[in-house]
């Protein structure tokens, strides 16, 4: 049965006089670990929650009760669970007193609702036949070994699994909640709360730091390790380092290749294209226009004088091709 302690903005009436409606209220039974809460702010305003305490007024009995949420933040707008654990330690059997003192304040910091004061609320405990118990739901096997529920582990199953983990250091405090870090948020605390923005492809991962991809340093990446900017493509990879698009050599991507080259009577102008010279042609210059026969073949406005340089002297003006760059 759902007991509605807050209605339309209104405390229930077996609040106003929370004394007289704990004496009939019963002690929360053994096989009860943890009791839910559902909430929810109603229209846009924002609202502002803060556990001031959480404590167990017997300790050798039950430990400080356990929240699934962090002690201050913001009341969702969508209906949301709040577990109250009540970890019985199992040292003895008995009933444990205990205080959860919650206050809701407004976007200007004024107090609308809140736990009665000196409320006192009480749990059955017995000893256990597992040394330390088992919690958060845990069963004590016939072997003494607690048996621990999906989302829970440890001895006592008192660790809680996130899956993935929590990152940056976020702490698991129920399985798939974790509690970040200052600067941190996301499911697993994977991102980063960043006031700096990072360029090149740099990622922020805390605080006003950047992760620089290679080639790129400083606080933001904006500094580029190669002091003349890579050509055609090319991605600075290390200080002064050049890593080519396809089609590119060179210290700085501004060569061009053809493959498998243009011979001695051509030079590459484009990624596989070769200008030939005068008197050459075919894609790789190495096709002399004939004397007869071929002469129709010629460019428009080439000589009809045919030159062919020697062999020698092209050899002597080659330059080979750059092999220091990466493709």
């Amino acid at each position: 049965e759902d007991i509605l302690i807050v209605s339309e903005g209104k405390m229930a009436p077996f609040t106003h006089d929370f004394r007289k409606a704990q004496q009939r209220m019963p002690a929360i039974p053994v096989s009860i670990p943890a009791m839910n809460f559902t909430w929810q702010a109603t229209g846009r305003a924002e609202y502002f929650y803060e556990f001031l305490s959480l404590r167990s007024l017997d300790k050798g009995i039950m430990a400080d009760p356990t929240i699934n949420i962090p002690l201050l933040g913001t009341v969702p707008h969508k209906a949301s669970v709040v577990q109250v654990g009540f970890p019985c330690l199992g040292k003895q059997d008995g009933v444990a007193a205990f205080e959860v003192n919650v206050i809701i304040m407004n976007s200007e910091g004024s107090i609308i609702l809140q736990t009665p004061q000196n409320a006192i609320f009480f749990k059955t405990c017995q000893q256990a036949e597992c040394p330390g118990g088992c919690r958060n739901g845990g069963v004590c096997n016939e072997r003494h070994v607690c048996e621990c529920p999906d989302g829970f582990y440890g001895p006592h199953c008192e660790k809680a699994l996130c899956v993935p983990r929590c990152m940056n250091g976020g702490l698991c405090i129920t399985p798939g909640l974790c509690i970040c870090p200052p600067g941190f948020y996301g499911i697993n605390c994977d991102k980063a709360n960043c006031t700096t923005t990072c360029f090149n492809g740099g990622t922020c991962f805390y605080l006003g730091k950047c992760i620089c991809p290679s080639g790129y340093e400083g606080h933001q990446c904006e500094i580029s390790k190669c002091h003349q900017p890579c050509r055609n493509g090319g991605k600075c990879t290390g200080k002064n380092k050049c890593k080519c698009s396809k089609g590119y050599q060179g210290d700085l991507c501004s060569k061009p290749v053809c493959e498998p080259g243009c011979g001695l009577y051509g030079t590459c102008a484009e990624p596989n294209r070769c200008q030939c010279k005068e008197g050459w042609h075919g894609r790789h210059c190495n096709k002399r226009y004939g004397a007869s026969g071929l002469s129709a073949l010629r460019p428009a406005g080439s000589k009809h004088r045919q030159h062919t340089p020697s062999p020698k002297k092209a050899e002597e003006r080659h330059v080979p091709p750059e092999s220091n760059y990466i493709w």
